[in-house]
């Protein structure tokens, strides 16, 4: 599916107007928090220039998401997801940076991991509680954990290795609004009449946001 380039989230890291093709790829789900990796592969990187390239590509076991053959061009890469092109050697992280989804080249070695939210928890048994995370993926854990925390995985053994709390101290990263792409420090919890928001130190400011824009990294 594709559509105008001026109809795509100001997130996409390529300009609405100007000159080059009117439509853009989207991604099969998720389309407000990643981009697809035909997208990726032609528009960003131009490892590719059409859509039956980044299909042959992805067909043929070339392209990893998180280390996991992904052999649908429109499978999307989210925040802090990794894309890695083995036959190449290159591995990128999806990041924001001002306000823009990049890639980020980075070393095999860091791209074994991710950091990535946790958007539920369910007891299924006896002292047996499943995790469910932010982007699909579910794991039994009998370690403590809180709805709001993040995990870091090792996407290669598919392990949780660390679990981030989100407390007072904890170091965040702000994934959507304004302030997409900024770091800092959670200074308290702010009630409010339904659920909270959460007041960010930022470089220069304090800011109340909602659960929904920050992601705990550290």
């Amino acid at each position: 599916m594709h559509i105008k380039k001026s109809k795509m989230p100001t997130s996409w890291p390529v300009p609405r107007k100007g000159k080059g093709k009117r439509f853009v790829a989207v991604p099969s789900h998720a389309t407000s928090k990643g981009i697809s990796v035909l997208f990726l592969l032609r528009d960003v990187l131009k490892i590719v220039k059409t859509r039956k390239e980044a299909r042959y590509m992805t067909l043929n076991g070339m392209v990893k998401v998180n280390n996991q053959v992904r052999k649908n061009e429109n499978f999307p890469v989210q925040v802090l997801d990794t894309l890695n092109l083995e036959k190449a050697k290159l591995n990128y992280r999806l990041e924001i940076i001002n306000k823009k989804f990049n890639l980020v080249e980075i070393s095999a070695k860091d791209a074994e991991s991710k950091i990535v939210k946790i958007s539920g928890k369910k007891t299924i048994g006896a002292k047996v509680i499943q995790m469910n995370l932010d982007d699909g993926q579910n794991f039994i854990s009998g370690e403590k954990f809180s709805v709001g925390d993040s995990v870091v995985l090792n996407t290669k053994e598919k392990k949780i290795v660390k679990i981030l709390p989100l407390k007072e101290g904890a170091k965040v990263e702000i994934i959507a609004g304004k302030h997409a792409g900024e770091k800092g420090k959670l200074v308290r919890f702010e009630e409010l009449t339904r659920g909270r928001n959460y007041q960010i130190k930022l470089e220069d400011k304090t800011v109340s946001l909602p659960y929904k824009t920050i992601l705990v990294i550290a």
